[in-house]
């Protein structure tokens, strides 16, 4: 681990003080100090990235953070006194405190950069560094710059997995036992063991994910486990959570022994498949298996662990071994993404040599193996690149664990190790990862000075391509939707961050001691645990810059405590210097009124956390980037949320801004960057209509409205909103009911991937009106009484089509042939008229998953056994007769999921 990144974000920080902007550097001497100390910061950040010296690295640590402390003082100081001068500060009494203060301040930030450039010297003339700036952290990617994409489908599993098949056809024929005797017996606890990147959680998801194991068990689950903290409770909700959803939703609230309870009742009725991933210690096992019902009808448990003496519970274990040279040199390739004759070109003679030496360092680990094939896809193919990555790998003593991270450009580091806050198999979403990399200034804003998506974008779909993070989930049209630090990468660079670096501390315990104490000042804060016992003292709250709480425990009990920490938290300064608050998934915590204090606020995330309001003050902070009040039951924000200036993302629940005092701002620059606008609803009479003109950067727009208001939304939306990327339209009439969509011509919206309407459509559709690369398409309400199919099916590039509730009144649907040529993902739900579904021959040549949901009358299909790319067909709400009937006609390598929907009275 090294401190250069930690030296690339207070270079931001510093060029943040320097430009002109609201907050910046007024005072000559101290602006002179701060531009010669950045320019010296550049210099010393090429020394560190060459130095092995942790003893001159730790130093420097200190001091960058003593110094971004000084930084942060004086920059929320500045916030203060703005704030103060727009509220009409009494000049005569608050001029003299306020001259005070600001001296003091700035004589403190002098004192800390002078102190700070004496050190910068010291190091710069001892590592002997000469240049004047560094270009530092561009993503150097020659043969995949712009080519290499990380997409796929969330139905293609282990499709780059080499030398596992013997052992997949194992695990299999152990699940999947013919012998009745076996069958009736009590359930099967079956471990797959091995060293760390032996492959063992591949193997099992590899076997998990066929068809031949999800129509032999009626339910599978799959579960993480961390050694670090393991709750029961969590565990067993997440289990019921993949068995039946609404009734996990219903029971959330009560203890763990009755949802035990609850879980046992469900599985013990059919077959089960559970898969209890990364048990490290016999202790955890021992725990778990209490919550698992022992059913005697065929059920199977698959526990992966590197512990020999979990191993031993099971009634059976599968050793994994190293893959044989062949095999390890076939995965190599495929991770490098080349041919060996293409590699023999580029590689002249050398390629025998490299061979030798990767097959050598690898050593047979699948994970080595990725990763070595991660960095080297990265790098020219040519014999001196090469030669230079393997050399550095003899020099860090074959550790390629380490060589990864090495090989990292200086700014995507800090992005991969933030990865570590999150909880060991953690599935983290994509959104809310981009949003929070954001809002701490891990990736930097463009030329234009905007922090547009495309860096972040571009930095996940290089840790994907090295390998060092995995797609958990994918959503339909091939886009990651969440992500994950794998396992055993996890278990080294996790603690290393926290210890070595500082980058964040995890509070995972209930009692602490002195010799608990981190070697830093706790500047991110990641709670397991509810927050109630997390230590007082200053060096655990007064440097916080982030704090993301993981306890989601309901119990019926409201978050009391978070309430009171973060109270404690912001009362330790004048002026709080929290950045990001991420509350999603926490069970109404309570927000303290001094909110006002955290004017350096940038995100503030509380979805889905039930809570019904938000502190008034929360719509005046000044920095608020994110505010995603998205599944809670906020009904309604203040109106001066229309004159924020730096807002970017605002996701809500249909909240309607009517009957409230809007102060609609008539600066240009308020909303100006907004980027997504998520859950507003208008009327007719809306105070903010007008103000919608002036928002002209949009992304992502969901809106509900009344269908008097369409036409002047259809010219906002036609004329001012080019960039859209995502757009939802739900159109109501006074009293609620569905209302009439008239589309406006979407032709020139290029970058408009994702279109959602719901409404009356008086109109056929008409394929000119679309958005020509429009990947996702979804009409529900639509009342059409032609058949859309064949106008749809023109579109080139739809990936998912969802005709719902009443889009289409008519009884017959036809898919012509070359038609829908890139569709995966079809969904038919709620079709009351529709009696036949026919799929011409040539048509949907791609699709993969089709769904059919309560179109009760449907009788007849055809051509869908034909599809030769089809892996899933769903039947949710479909009478017995219909679903045995096309599971007849469906061949054996498609899964037939019958599903039914079941409401719960009880659940709120």
């Amino acid at each position: 681990m090294d401190a250069e990144w930690v030296a690339l974000l207070l270079i931001q920080k510093f060029q943040a003080l320097l430009l002109d902007g609201e907050v910046t550097i007024t005072n000559t001497n101290l602006r002179n100090q701060v531009q010669e100390a950045t320019s010296k910061l550049n210099l010393l950040h090429q020394s560190i990235k060459v130095s092995r010296n942790e003893e001159q690295t730790e130093r420097l640590l200190h001091a960058f953070y003593s110094t971004e402390d000084a930084a942060d003082t004086f920059l929320a100081r500045a916030l203060l006194l703005q704030r103060q001068k727009l509220r009409g500060c009494n000049e005569a009494i608050c001029q003299p405190f306020r001259g005070f203060k600001d001296f003091r301040i700035r004589f403190l930030f002098t004192v800390q950069i002078k102190k700070f450039m004496s050190l910068i010297e010291h190091d710069v003339c001892n590592n002997n560094i000469a240049g004047s700036s560094v270009q530092d952290g561009s993503i150097q990617n020659p043969r995949h710059q712009g080519t290499r994409r990380a997409s796929s489908s969330y139905l293609e599993v282990g499709k780059d997995v080499v030398g596992l098949g013997d052992q997949a056809k194992e695990l299999e024929e152990h699940l999947i036992c013919t012998d009745e005797n076996i069958q009736a017996a009590t359930h099967e606890l079956i471990s797959v063991a091995g060293e760390r990147g032996s492959g063992k959680t591949t193997l099992v998801r590899i076997v998990y994910e066929k068809v031949r194991i999800k129509k032999h068990f009626k339910y599978c689950i799959w579960v993480n486990v961390s050694n670090r903290v393991v709750k029961g409770r969590d565990v067993v909700l997440d289990m019921l959570k993949q068995v039946d959803e609404a009734l996990a939703e219903a029971e959330e609230s009560v203890f763990e022994q009755e949802l035990v309870s609850r879980l046992g009742e469900v599985l013990r009725k059919d077959r089960y498949l559970v898969v209890v991933d990364n048990v490290g210690e016999p202790g955890v096992w021992e725990r778990l298996q209490n919550v698992i019902p022992n059913s005697e009808n065929g059920s199977r448990i698959v526990v992966t662990t590197r512990n020999m003496d979990v191993a031993a519970f099971a009634s059976t274990t599968l050793q994994m071994g190293r893959l044989s040279n062949e095999e390890s040199w076939e995965l190599f390739l495929k991770k490098v993404c080349s041919a060996e004759d293409a590699l023999s070109k580029n590689l002249d003679l050398s390629l025998i040599t490299f061979k030798e030496k990767i097959l050598k360092l690898c050593n047979g680990l699948p994970l080595l193996i990725s990763l070595m094939g991660g960095i080297l896809s990265m790098v020219e193919m040519s014999n001196g690149e090469w030669s230079r990555v393997i050399e550095d790998a003899d020099n860090l003593h074959g550790d390629i664990l380490a060589l990864s991270y090495k090989e990292l450009p200086s700014r995507m580091k800090p992005c991969f190790l933030y990865m570590g806050m999150f909880p060991k198999g953690f599935e983290v979403p994509v959104r809310r990862l981009f949003q929070l990399w954001i809002a701490e200034r891990l990736v930097t804003p463009s030329s234009s000075g905007e922090l547009g998506p495309g860096e972040v974008e571009v930095f996940l779909e290089e840790l994907i391509n090295r390998n060092m993070i995995e797609v958990a989930r994918w959503r339909s049209h091939g886009i990651p939707k969440t992500c994950r630090m794998p396992g055993a990468i996890y278990d080294v660079f996790s603690p290393k961050a926290a210890a070595e670096i500082g980058l964040f501390y995890i509070h995972c315990k209930s009692n602490y001691s002195s010799g608990d104490q981190p070697s830093f000042p706790v500047r991110r804060l990641a709670s397991y645990l509810s927050i109630k016992n997390y230590p007082s003292s200053d060096w655990y709250i007064r440097s916080l810059r982030s704090y993301i709480s993981f306890s989601t425990h309901r119990g019926g009990m409201p978050a009391g405590e978070i309430g009171k920490f973060l109270n404690k938290m912001i009362l330790s300064r004048d002026v709080g210097w929290l950045t990001i608050l991420d509350l999603e998934g926490v069970y109404k915590p309570r927000l303290p009124e001094s909110f006002q204090k955290l004017l350096k606020l940038k995100y503030l995330g509380l979805r889905s956390t039930s809570l019904e309001s938000l502190p008034v003050s929360v719509c005046d902070l000044p920095c608020l980037e994110t505010l995603d009040v998205k599944h809670t039951m906020i009904t309604s924000l203040p109106g001066s949320i229309w004159t924020a200036k730096n807002l970017q993302h605002l996701y809500m629940d249909w909240i309607r801004f009517d009957d409230i005092s809007v102060q609609v701002s008539s600066d240009s620059e308020a909303l100006s960057k907004l980027q997504t606008l998520w859950g507003l609803s208008i009327s007719q009479d809306s105070p903010i209509l007008d103000s919608l003109f002036n928002i002209t950067s949009l992304r992502k727009l969901a809106l509900r409205f009344s269908s008097a208001s369409q036409n002047r939304l259809n010219d906002w939306i036609s004329k001012k909103l080019t960039n859209l990327q995502s757009l939802r339209l739900r159109s109501i009439r006074n009293l609620g009911d569905r209302g009439s969509i008239k589309l406006t011509a979407l032709q020139d919206h290029q970058k408009l991937m994702d279109l959602y309407l719901l409404g009356v459509l008086p109109r056929p559709v008409n394929i000119k009106q679309l958005p020509p690369n429009l990947k996702i398409l979804t009409l529900s309400m639509s009342q059409l009484r032609k058949d859309p199919m064949r106008t749809l099916g023109q579109l080139p590039y739809l990936n998912i089509l969802r005709l719902l509730a009443d889009s289409y009144m008519g009884e017959e649907l036809t898919c012509y042939q070359g038609g829908f040529p890139q569709l995966h993902v079809l969904k038919l739900w709620k079709l009351m008229e529709l009696r036949g579904l026919n799929v011409k021959e040539g048509a949907m040549p791609c699709v993969k998953q089709v769904e059919i949901r309560a179109c009760r009358r449907l009788e007849k299909v055809e051509g869908l056994s034909k599809l030769t790319t089809l892996k899933e067909l769903m039947l949710t709400d479909m009478p017995s007769q219909f679903a045995n009937k096309v599971k007849e006609n469906m061949g054996a390598d498609v899964f037939v999921k019958e599903n039914e929907w079941k409401s719960y009275p009880f659940l709120a």
